[in-house]
């Protein structure tokens, strides 16, 4: 979900942080610079899952400033481990297995007692560690929760040093600390390399808008190796014979989470609002019924509802990158994704 604007044109950041004589700032942007966002959104319905500039180059006692606008309107974090660390996950159980979740219907879901509830990390509501970065320990944005602020951290021991987004799998970037004195790129050097990963990203953009799915399925989203995302449903509208099952897939290079979520408009509306608190709607993140066995029918649930649950290609969660409905009525069937609500797409069943 990247966003963004222009060159390395600077801020102050927000926070204070400790700044010694002749230091500088740079800047990286979780998305892009906000500005040039705009065209990938309007023209492309896309996004970038990508620091911009991602390996980022500095002295000892330099500062990094991650743009808060891009931060807040991606919805990206800033987790720095300490040296040789990973990265923290997003969604873990709550201990707590599912219970009491009904359909219209009044009939319990397939998971009640059978798996467990799932909520976004606590450790993750909160910036911890600081603002000064020297290794050894970790130091992480936090959600960005509330009005987006900047992020600014100084390093102060030379070294190469990774850093991820929480939220978004596969999302890493890299600051390289160099002795003091020793020479870095230049803020018009920086200003080219940012231009350069713009343009690819653009490019991308703009060839993923032919992507076409295999017979009988759905790709939830579009994907390029560099985090590139286009939020929408290939292809838009589907049409099949009545008893096909229909495989709905993430992208290969996907750095996203989607749901393929099928049900009357204000019952979906409901779902999607649950997924910004910090426990997403049991019948939204797990498929509505076992894998393999999802049949939709207009009186499915009580009131048409069928879902394949949350998607991603993470290797790190439970979440699998596929699920199938069979579509057993004829009638025009419409879905989104409860996490990206503006991602539609439509069956029609003959």
């Amino acid at each position: 979900m990247g966003k963004r604007v222009g060159v390395l044109a600077v801020v102050v950041s927000v926070l204070a942080v400790p700044v010694a004589a002749g230091a500088r700032t740079k800047i990286v942007y979780a998305g892009g610079p906000v500005g040039w966002s705009k065209t990938l959104t309007h023209r492309y319905r896309a996004g970038v899952n990508s620091f911009l500039i991602d390996r980022v180059t500095i002295d000892a006692g330099d500062t990094v400033v991650w743009n808060g606008k891009s931060l807040g309107s991606g919805f990206h974090t800033v987790d720095i481990p300490k040296l040789g660390g990973g990265d923290l996950p997003l969604i873990l159980p709550t201990g707590k297995m599912v219970s009491g979740v009904l359909d219209a219907a009044g009939n319990p879901f397939w998971f009640n007692g059978k798996l467990p509830q799932l909520g976004f990390n606590p450790a993750l509501f909160a910036p911890v560690g600081g603002h000064v970065y020297d290794g050894t320990g970790r130091v992480d944005s936090g959600l960005p929760l509330g009005k987006p602020h900047d992020f600014a951290v100084r390093f102060t021991r030379p070294g190469v040093y990774k850093f991820y987004c929480d939220v978004h799998y596969g999302m890493v970037g890299y600051v390289v600390v160099r002795p003091k004195g020793k020479p870095v790129p230049t803020a018009r050097q920086d200003a080219l390399t940012l231009r350069g990963e713009e343009a690819a990203y653009v490019a991308e953009a703009k060839r993923l808008q032919h992507t076409r799915a295999p017979a009988h399925s759905v790709s939830l989203g579009a994907s390029g190796p560099g985090g590139l995302e286009v939020f929408a449903m290939f292809p838009a509208v589907l049409r099949v014979k009545r008893g096909t099952s229909v495989t709905f897939f993430m992208s290969r290079d996907t750095r996203e989470t989607h749901t393929a979520t099928f049900g009357p408009a204000s019952y979906l509306k409901t779902l999607a609002q649950a997924f910004g608190g910090p426990v997403p709607p049991a019948q939204g993140g797990y498929p509505s019924d076992p894998p393999g066995h999802i049949v939709l029918t207009p009186a499915t649930h009580g009131n048409g509802f069928a879902g394949v649950g949350a998607l991603d290609r993470d290797s790190g969660t439970p979440l699998r990158p596929s699920g199938a409905i069979t579509f057993a009525h004829a009638g025009t069937y419409r879905f989104i994704c409860l996490i990206h609500p503006f991602m539609r797409g439509t069956i029609i069943v003959k």
